[in-house]
This record gives structure tokens, C-alpha cells and sequence, in this order.
């Protein structure tokens, strides 16, 4: 059976002991049904995974003789993806895939074609489901950081905002053509845009270019914004060696049949 794994932000975690919090205590406790003695695995989603045995103090679940657990999951490449806002059950769809593969920030974007907004007085909290998304996945995929979720922004402030990105930027572009040549540094920070479902607007891509920002397709077929966001992170990721075998090169041709 593998060992069960919980979260435990990092000032909890201390002296060789680490507090559950009380969702977590809930889940070990009512839902899994471990008790004192079983050996379990948490994390502080901040880049430290540790190794623990469970207590039977109550009401708080401690798990003590913590240990730091060897880092066997960690990625040079840093992704930072930067989805259009679409409808909130496909946004939340690709929070939890793009964690699973792998993204360190994401950014929601406000485009000239976004249908959707979300009003001021239920922002937090959306921001706090996105976070429990985003938990519960690098939870579920054995990631020892969980990805920061800034709130939304418009499309040109975070253009003109820059922030000091260092490394490929690129926009995913329905009308563009595809890019064979893409290259992507295995040590670099890689920004990803999507657009929305209606795509982006011309001026948009015209802005990116003047950005610096390289602009490609996936391709002829035309993709839903979530699709797209998971290709586009899967190819990053398979570019810089961490889906598949590092250095995998295709086969000339198929092996004969019979």
C-alpha cells in the first residue's frame, strides 16, 4: 500500500513534529482510518516532503519522528501558465491537470474575447476553491510545491507589467503556424498563454510579439482553452525531459508487420 500523504504548511512543522491541519486530521483520522504507529508522508508545499508516524494526540492529529524525505520529484524547468478565464467547472478542470504536470504559478488572464467575469464580492472566494484545487492535486500526484494563483488580471496590464520574466515566452495562437523548431532551455522559466474560447484578439497577438513573446498553433484542429493549456504544458514539459525518456528520439519507421 503506498503511504498515505498529507499537507502541513511548513510553521507547523517543527522540533520533529509536524500539527495536521484540520481538513487533513479530518481525512486521516474519519476517512482513512489511520491510527497511532501507521507511517505517513507530509508535505509543506513548499518544496519539502518529509516521512512521520502517527500520534494519538487529539483533538490536533500530530505526527511525530519527522524526517526530511530525500527530493526524487524536483524539475529545473519552471512553468508558468497564463489561462484566459472560461467557465468556472473547465478553469477548475485545468488547475487540477496542469498541477498534475507540473506548473509552478498560474496567472488568470481578462481578455478582449473572455465571457467570463467574476464580481468583486466573490473573488476571494473563487481564489480560495482555485487553491484547494491546486492543493488536493499536488497532493494526489506526490508534488512536494503546491503552485502560487495570483488573482486575475487584464491581458494588457499583465503584458506591461513584465515582471522581470527571464526565459521563453509564448502564446498559443490558433492562426499561427506551428513551430517544429520550438526550443526550450531544460533550466529556464517558461511563460505559457492561452486564450479563451473565442481566441485571442489581433491586436492581442500583435502586443505579445512586441513582447518578445514567440506565437505558434498546436495544430489544424481547433481545441477547447482547457485542451489547449494541457498540450501546450505537455509539450513544454516533454521538450525539457520530464514526460518520457530524456533524450528519446522518434523511430525512422515502423517495425514491419507479420
Amino acid at each position: 500500500m503506498p503511504r498515505r500523504r498529507f499537507y502541513v504548511p511548513r510553521d507547523q512543522i517543527r522540533n520533529g513534529v509536524a500539527i495536521l491541519p484540520p481538513d487533513q486530521s479530518h481525512h486521516l483520522f474519519n476517512v482513512l482510518r489511520l491510527g497511532p504507529g501507521d507511517e505517513v508522508e507530509v508535505f509543506d508545499g513548499e518544496g519539502t516532503s518529509y516521512l512521520g508516524e502517527v500520534s494519538d494526540a487529539r483533538p490536533e492529529i500530530r505526527i511525530h519522528k519527522v524526517i526530511q524525505a530525500p527530493d526524487a520529484n524536483s524539475t529545473k524547468c519552471r512553468i508558468i501558465l497564463a489561462p484566459a478565464l472560461i467557465k468556472a467547472e473547465r478553469f477548475a478542470w485545468m488547475l487540477q491537470k496542469a498541477t498534475e504536470l507540473g506548473v509552478e504559478e498560474f496567472v488568470p488572464l481578462i481578455t478582449s474575447y473572455s465571457e467570463i467575469s467574476i464580481p468583486e464580492n466573490r473573488l476571494a472566494m473563487r481564489m480560495e476553491r482555485w487553491q484547494r484545487i491546486v492543493r488536493e492535486a499536488s497532493k494526489q500526484c506526490c508534488r512536494l510545491s503546491i503552485p502560487h494563483i495570483r488573482q486575475p488580471e487584464r491581458f494588457e496590464d499583465f503584458l506591461n507589467s513584465g515582471r522581470g520574466h527571464v526565459g521563453p515566452k509564448l502564446m498559443i495562437y490558433e492562426k499561427a503556424s506551428i513551430s517544429p523548431g520550438l526550443q526550450v532551455p531544460r533550466s529556464s522559466q517558461v511563460l505559457l498563454c492561452v486564450g479563451p474560447e473565442g481566441g485571442w484578439d489581433r491586436e492581442e497577438v500583435a502586443d505579445a510579439e512586441k513582447a518578445g513573446y514567440d506565437v505558434f498553433s498546436l495544430g489544424d484542429r481547433i481545441l477547447r482553452s482547457e485542451t489547449a493549456a494541457i498540450a501546450a504544458v505537455s509539450i513544454v514539459q516533454f521538450l525539457v525531459g520530464r514526460l518520457g525518456k530524456e533524450g528519446f528520439q522518434p523511430a525512422s519507421r515502423l517495425p514491419e508487420q507479420g
